[in-house]
């Protein structure tokens, strides 16, 4: 009694659980009625911090968020953007995500409750030698509804490995795919093949195309179809025929981006030629990892947590990661399709494993919500998908050819021409540049990527309003970057009234026509059949002469 006494004791005084929760809430006023920290001492503190910016810049502040409404602060002085990019590390916003972030927080008070109390308490991360938190439990529970393999369901031998962020859980894939190959006798078999353009995680550690420090002596690169380059499917294949007749027999992995990131844009791949490659390199006993780090999650619009089960690639293994944490805990994982038993029953680890891999309660009871809560916004991602891609076509043509759009679902890239005045690549990136300082000054932050171009992966609760509020400025940004830079479209570059990717959704081409509201569509406020959420005028603006384009693309075909 008198130890527990003791361990109430504070400052030569009593203090009961509730006394002292009240007297440590948290003060949220940062930021807005008073300011807690000297802003003028964040310049000197950026100084010595070296991150995504060149080392010593002086970052923006981030004081707060709804949606893609942020509220950043620099030189003392605050500004509003719509922050539409932040490389898909984000699903839900407001009360959404409250919702998601409720179970965890109500059990982290009760935690620190029983700490104040001196009595033992829940963990709130444990390390991976001293067992796992019960989170783990509800979460592969949830995760098994979304398996991408669902014909042979019943008979799957799954196993994940949690990790923290997109590159260690590739590496997770890669390092469990390889073990399988050596337990079963291809010890030969220790090559990665990556994609001619990937990112796999940062490219000074990771797989993937870019080599910036040294040499990656254990991959190879096949050849992928090109952002912004014409190809022809048959001799692609038949090239990356040539590459696995001269180095099967050496690779035990390929890896695979179903809708590439930040380096190609978000480009998808073209109808059926996805499977077809994972279908000829299994063929030759290599294993498959599907990287939908970014392209997960249900954002790629096609109704189910997976890309890779909507257009049934059939990988040996699919990672999964960014916004599972809800975007506000660090938390990744790969998927093995079969192999449990037998990595098991041959004592396998999975190597790729560290302090924090699946120890954190907070993120796990978050992505369980997560799990359990995008499945009912795959028909509004759908249909954001469908808005977005009448959006970017316009943005397209306004730009007179300055920008080559290409995505699916709530994951959007413009790749900025590469030819006529562009064929000079300091003129290029100076285009660039200039387009970074309209995109500011109309005040949108979208996600800028090494290869020139940039991509726009809000948080998929958006609502359709808010699509053509960015649509708007990011169209004043091109217009005005067009006039500053004196572009004018090479004769050389494809019209865009024959481009076949310009084809709108047949349901999406009638839509003029007077719908009956759905009652999901008005929840999530992407309904388009009212004028509730979107003006049908700003709207129509956006759309004006495209069915007409689907009318010749669908002639020339």
């Amino acid at each position: 009694m008198e130890e527990e006494k003791m361990n109430m004791t504070y400052r030569g005084e009593e203090k009961t659980e509730m006394s002292y929760l009240e007297e440590t809430k948290v003060d949220y006023s940062y930021g807005k009625e008073e300011e807690k920290v000297d802003k003028s001492t964040s310049s000197a503190a950026h100084a010595h911090f070296a991150g995504r910016v060149p080392a010593g810049s002086d970052l923006p502040i981030c004081v707060s968020k709804n949606g893609v409404n942020h509220v950043i602060e620099k030189y003392q002085s605050k500004k509003e953007i719509l922050s539409i990019g932040l490389a898909c590390s984000e699903c839900f916003s407001g009360p959404r995500l409250a919702q998601l972030l409720q179970p965890g927080l109500e059990y982290e008070q009760q935690v620190m409750a029983d700490l104040m109390a001196g009595k033992p308490a829940a963990p709130l991360s444990i390390h991976t030698s001293g067992g796992v938190p019960f989170a783990l439990t509800t979460f592969i529970n949830a995760l098994e509804k979304h398996l991408p393999w669902k014909e042979d369901e019943e008979n799957l031998d799954w196993c994940v490995s949690l990790q923290l962020e997109g590159a260690s859980a590739v590496m997770a894939g890669i390092d469990m795919l390889l073990q399988i190959q050596i337990t079963q006798g291809h010890r030969n078999r220790k090559m990665v093949a990556v994609g001619g353009k990937s990112y796999h995680g940062p490219p000074s550690t990771s797989f993937g195309s870019s080599c910036p420090l040294f040499p990656k002596a254990m991959q190879l690169t096949y050849p992928v179809p090109m952002a912004g380059e014409e190809f022809d499917v048959d001799d692609l294949l038949a090239k990356y025929e040539q590459f696995l007749n001269e180095y099967a027999t050496c690779i035990g992995v390929l890896l695979i981006e179903p809708q590439w990131g930040s380096s190609q844009v978000a480009l998808p791949w073209p109808d059926g030629l996805a499977k077809k490659y994972v279908e000829m390199a299994q063929e030759r006993g290599i294993l498959v990892l599907a990287d939908e780090i970014m392209c997960g999650l249900g954002r790629h619009g096609k109704g189910t947590l997976f890309l890779s089960e909507a257009w049934d690639l059939d990988p040996d293994a699919v990672t999964f990661g960014k916004a599972i944490g809800g975007g506000v805990f660090p938390l990744s994982g790969a998927i093995i399709k079969t192999g449990g038993d037998l990595l098991g029953s041959n004592g396998r680890t999975v190597m790729q494993s560290h302090t924090f891999a699946g120890s954190s309660v907070r993120a796990l009871m978050t992505a369980t919500e997560v799990l359990k809560t995008l499945p009912h916004w795959f028909d509004s991602i759908k249909k954001c998908g469908d808005e977005m891609k009448v959006i970017f076509r316009h943005l397209e043509k306004i730009s007179n050819g300055l920008i080559y759009a290409q995505g699916q679902g709530l994951m959007w890239g413009a790749l900025v021409s590469h030819q006529g005045m562009h064929n000079d690549k300091a003129v290029r990136s100076n285009t660039i540049n200039v387009l970074k300082k309209n995109f500011e000054e109309v005040g949108v932050l979208p996600y800028f990527v090494p290869v020139g171009g940039f991509m726009v992966s809000p948080v998929v609760d958006i609502d359709v309003g808010t699509l053509y509020k960015i649509a708007e400025r990011i169209e004043r940004a091109l217009i005005q970057t067009v006039e500053e830079v004196g572009w004018t479209q090479p004769c050389t570059s494809p019209k865009l009234e024959i481009r076949v990717s310009l084809q709108l959704d047949e349901e999406f081409c009638v839509s003029e026509k007077k719908k009956q509201c759905l009652t999901q569509l008005h929840f999530s406020r992407t309904c388009t059949s009212c004028a509730d959420f979107v003006s049908p005028v700003l709207r129509k603006r956006f759309s004006r002469g495209l069915w007409e384009l689907e009318q010749l693309c669908r002639t020339i075909q």
